[in-house]
């Protein structure tokens, strides 16, 4: 059941702890990222900009004090179980950022992100339910095995799609923030409707609802900061283990086709797990103008932006924007198939 309006307001913490943390934190961790010489090339602007990244650790400190409120307020293990994959992922993002991994040892490593995950389940086993609700169906019979193999394989796979949509200013930030409140509705459509479902599964999906607004401010055309691998792997294994722990899976999958698709799209191209930096050629190119423009190299990946880029070149801002209009409509479809998953009409 839904909490009342005083509960309503302790869950509000969760949002507005980890919002307040990132946007007071950043201009400084901007800046001593600058000191530090930790700044990277915006290869999208003519001639490139030098940008402040990784940001991926204020982010993590943001989410890390969201979820310490859930766990605070409610006591049980589920907002650690999610951070706990986030900080594995994080940490994989980071030894990227600073040393940069294959193209097959990050999606390797990032397996172990189920690691914490699973492991609560030692001292909580009702993290998450081992079966799948679909629209118009009942929930799939439980099967411990099978949908653990899928909970783990999920890391790597929703971790890497995240990554793959930082390409541009405001991308990542704008996708994460509409994915993640697509999800948000979902779980409280969940706990509203299922008798038991306790408030700290929405609690547990605030924090990242709040980094990923504060991020978008500072990471918008024309960004003041780029998250970096550690950033981008850290919230998409924050939102595989919320879909997890939220039981929404299938209409947290909607809200991401986008980025699956990009995914795909990419490791069909290439032929396999390709680091990115280490690619031949680029997708896209600037024009003189400024504007962006589809490769015409055969051995470019192809990607969701390259395929919009097709029907003409775009800048770099109205190519953000049908990105993240394709991610409205798909999080409008995710809204879609919660309210039929769940709602009793």
């Amino acid at each position: 059941m839904l909490p009342s309006l005083a509960g309503v307001a302790i869950l509000s913490l969760s949002f507005f702890v980890p919002l307040v943390v990132v946007l007071l934190g950043m201009p400084p961790f901007a800046g001593y990222l600058k000191r530090s010489g930790r700044i990277v090339d915006d290869v999208h602007k003519s001639p490139p900009t030098k940008v402040p990244s990784p940001a991926g650790p204020l982010l993590l400190l943001g989410a890390l004090a969201g979820e310490a409120v859930a766990y605070l307020t409610f006591g049980t293990l589920v907002p650690v179980a999610v951070i706990g994959a986030a900080v594995v992922a994080f940490a994989v993002g980071l030894a990227d950022d600073l040393f940069v991994l294959g193209g097959r040892t990050k999606p390797l490593l990032l397996f172990l992100a189920a690691i914490p995950f699973l492991a609560i389940t030692i001292w909580q086993p009702d993290l998450y339910q081992s079966s799948l609700a679909f629209p118009f169906f009942h929930s799939t019979s439980p099967h411990f095995t099978i949908y653990t193999g899928l909970v783990i394989l999920a890391f790597p796979v929703v971790s890497n799609a995240f990554n793959m949509m930082d390409s541009f200013n405001g991308q990542v930030s704008g996708f994460t923030l509409l994915t993640s409140l697509a999800l948000l509705f979902g779980v409280v459509l969940h706990a509203a409707y299922s008798s038991g479902f306790a408030p700290v599964r929405i609690a547990s999906t605030l924090p990242l609802v709040g980094i990923a607004a504060a991020f978008l401010i500072f990471n918008r055309y024309p960004s003041k900061v780029f998250d970096g691998d550690s950033g981008a792997l850290m919230m998409g294994a924050m939102y595989a283990a919320l879909a997890v722990t939220g039981g929404v899976e299938m209409a947290a999958i909607v809200a991401i086709v986008p980025s699956i698709l990009n995914s795909f799209y990419i490791l069909s191209s290439v032929r396999g797990l390709v680091e990115r930096r280490k690619m031949k050629s680029r997708p896209t190119y600037i024009g003189e103008e400024g504007r962006m423009y589809a490769s015409l190299e055969k051995d470019a990946p192809v990607t969701l932006v390259r395929m919009l880029l097709l029907n003409g070149p775009l800048t770099e801002r109205e190519l953000v924007k049908a990105v993240l209009g394709l991610t409205a409509i798909a999080c409008a479809l995710s809204v879609i198939t919660s309210a039929l998953t769940w709602v009793r009409f």
